[in-house]
């Protein structure tokens, strides 16, 4: 038994007209520079090793923040191959493994996207993910960037990263700490959310942000629908069902057989297409069904004792000022600090933001009640369930257990939406509003009153808040986020002295 672990490096296209578009209408976000692999017996123990430069097609050119970020350059790139001899040269590499592995699923959907671009058939081999498996066996992990897991595993960094051969050479190392025979037994192992008690995905995938919705359809059709076991392309095999935002429909594999597919359009200005893949069995089904006709209850004329566990049904129009009653007898008895203002203020304040964003009524009413999990533990998600739907109580709980730390050092999820990043944004705003308004009224003496590593702390997550948010920057908000950024921490410029001229 052989395993493969790859790490690729890619070209990054931001501008749409510069975006490569092949003749069948695959559009390449992407184009992969470098295919760095790995081969391991069962025991991780390295056997083999691939390595191969790609040369961009047409005319493009590598992009600066990519060259500095990898250190390839031009030379290495033009002494590569094209990708469709190096796609050849790798899975004639393969041919005798039985499980790929990457640190991470972009490796994998941008492999696809390449293949799809270029017209050539994907392996039939299975690709999971190593970050998965390691999050899964290591439920105390800080940041699950590689060098931070790499680290936690008692594994020296001696390698420079964002060199694909590198990677994934530091990549096997992570694996051979884990119990991989563990990890792939339980990789596909039907998973509950512990949010909602729905049923987990076995994979999801979502595109680039995109100006209309046929733009993400598109690249969702041609880039994200593939088989999530042996990477073979997905057929679709029914019509849609659910609505314009959100909607399940069949796709079928020649080897694997029929998946059921939920696909959520999010954004407001832009739109991203999210794709979640399920087993076609009873358990998808109901779920599904539940979902698209959901059992309506007949009202009594009587008033019954409501029980803990009765979803109370309520209407749009009601939503957010019940949202705003309940946050304010939450936090009736809190305030921001001893003495000041009561802590209503702050979720009103950060509400008040987020409308700024959004007309969703229910991702306004979320924002109202983004703290009371955090600051009420005797209030259980189960409550907020029960009050006001799935949909607010997962967006909460997904703000309660936002994983920025203080220092800075952790990253939000990749699949991050849009809906949690606008909570996230209008909860931090609000919070660096105050910041900047006792800072303008006592100078350095408010930060020598927060302690010595206050500030340092502060600017850190501050600025890692910055890169996590930055698919909102078009957002009035997020430019006044970077503004207040910008003036709290920035170093100040030093001015030349004037020498005096001799007369």
């Amino acid at each position: 038994m052989y395993y493969v672990i790859v790490d690729l490096e890619w070209n990054q296209y931001h501008n749409p007209m510069w975006t490569p578009t092949a003749r069948n209408g695959v559009v390449m976000h992407e184009e992969i520079i470098q295919i760095g692999a790995v081969k391991t017996d069962e025991t991780m123990t390295p056997v083999d090793t691939f390595n191969i430069f790609v040369r961009l097609g047409g005319r493009r050119r590598l992009d600066r923040y990519v060259k500095k970020l990898t250190g390839i350059n031009e030379h290495d790139i033009a002494s590569g191959e094209d990708f469709p001899v190096a796609a050849e040269m790798f899975a004639a590499w393969i041919k005798d493994a039985d499980a790929i592995f990457s640190w991470g699923q972009d490796d994998r959907r941008v492999f696809l996207n390449n293949l799809s671009f270029h017209n050539i058939e994907a392996p039939a081999c299975a690709w999971y993910d190593a970050q998965r498996i390691y999050a899964s066996q290591n439920p105390s992990h800080g940041g699950l960037a590689l060098k931070n897991c790499a680290e936690e595993c008692g594994i020296r960094v001696k390698l420079s990263l964002h060199n694909a051969l590198n990677d994934a050479v530091l990549t096997s190392a992570c694996m051979a700490k884990l119990d991989m025979e563990k990890g792939l037994r339980e990789y596909e192992k039907p998973r509950k959310q512990s949010s909602s008690g729905s049923l987990a995905p076995i994979a999801s995938a979502h595109t680039h942000r995109h100006n209309t919705r046929r733009g993400a359809w598109e690249e969702a059709c041609s880039s994200l629908l593939h088989c999530p076991r042996c990477m073979q392309a997905l057929k679709w095999t029914s019509e849609e069902r659910g609505s314009m935002d959100r909607f399940y429909k069949n796709a079928a594999c020649p080897e694997h057989g029929e998946f059921i597919i939920r696909g959520e359009f999010q954004g407001i200005k832009t739109q991203v297409l999210k794709l979640s893949f399920f087993e076609n069995d009873e358990q998808t089904r109901q779920m599904v069904e539940q979902e698209l006709n959901p059992v309506k209850k007949s009202r009594r004329r009587r008033r019954a004792k409501k029980n803990a566990d009765t979803v109370e049904v309520v209407s749009t129009e009601d939503m957010l000022s019940k949202a705003i009653a309940f946050a304010a007898d939450a936090h009736k008895e809190q305030l921001l600090e001893p003495g000041t203002s009561p802590y209503i203020v702050h979720p009103m304040e950060a509400a008040a933001i987020a409308s700024t964003m959004t007309d969703d009524t229910a991702l306004i009413a979320a924002a109202v009640l983004h703290d009371v999990l955090t600051m009420r533990p005797d209030i259980s998600a189960d409550t907020l369930r029960a009050k006001f739907g799935d949909h607010i109580a997962s967006l909460v709980e997904s703000e309660a257990s936002s994983s920025i730390s203080l220092d800075g050092s952790s990253a939000l999820p990749e699949d991050t939406s849009e809906e949690e990043l606008i909570i996230l944004l209008s909860d931090m705003l609000s919070g660096l509003r105050a910041i900047y308004r006792s800072h303008e009224a006592g100078g350095e003496a408010f930060w020598e009153k927060m302690g010595p590593e206050f500030k340092a702390a502060f600017a850190a997550r501050s600025k890692s808040m910055l890169k996590a948010l930055k698919p909102l920057s078009a957002f009035s908000a997020y430019k006044e986020y970077s503004r207040l950024v910008s003036a709290l921490f920035a170093k100040p410029r030093k001015t030349k002295e004037k020498t005096p001229k001799h007369e």
